[in-house]
């Protein structure tokens, strides 16, 4: 009986030896989760730092003044805004089959696709 009472003793020691391991397993996972966040948000506040920088570059580069200045560069002197004659105008059809088109559909404005092809006429 003596031997069954330190059995049963030792069996719940270590039971709670290994729910204590586990707990304290658990609290060093989220300690080091912990230190990890400030580098993250510092990340992110970083990077959002950056995209506010770059849709910045881009709104200046994209601004009609820009556009201006760079299209009397030397570089871009070959183009030019297309003539009326070299403008080509499709017509879309739509895209579903004749029979199943409603009245409705059909009392609408066809849209149209514009394309500049450079070729004068």
């Amino acid at each position: 009986m003596n031997r069954a009472l330190f059995f049963r003793i030792f069996v719940c020691i270590a039971f709670l030896g290994m729910c204590l391991y586990s707990y304290l397993n658990v609290q060093n996972e989220i300690t080091e989760l912990r230190l990890c966040l400030p580098k993250l948000a510092d990340e992110v506040r970083h990077l959002s730092e950056e995209n506010t920088r770059l849709q910045y570059e881009i709104q200046e580069f994209e601004s009609p003044e820009n556009l201006m200045r760079i299209s009397k560069s030397a570089s871009f002197a070959n183009l030019k805004y297309p003539t009326h004659q070299e403008v080509i105008t499709l017509k879309q059809s739509s895209p579903l089959p004749r029979g199943q088109e409603t009245q409705q559909e059909k009392s609408k404005h066809t849209p149209s696709v514009t394309f500049a092809t450079g070729v004068g006429r």
